[in-house]
């Protein structure tokens, strides 16, 4: 018997493409926030750019865990 692939369907294809997209979207964000900060000397602006870095991290964090459960369920 010789092993054969499987492709994925368009909807599971659909589904990595906007997660990878909002990853990208992420990280550009997190990195305009660090950029932000580092070019202004006010603690008010700082500290509300380490709070949006804050943010944006805990919304990576749920969605590579809303993955992790899709997948483990075998959504598609």
């Amino acid at each position: 018997m010789s092993p054969t692939y499987r492709m994925l369907d368009a909807a599971t294809r659909r589904r990595e493409a906007e997660i990878a997209e909002l990853a990208h979207a992420l990280a550009a964000a997190r990195c305009a926030a660090r950029l932000a900060g580092l070019g202004t000397g006010e603690f008010v602006v700082r500290e509300l750019l380490l709070s949006v870095i804050h943010e944006i991290n805990r919304a990576e964090t749920a969605v590579v865990r809303l993955v992790s459960t899709s997948s483990r369920d075998g959504v598609a």
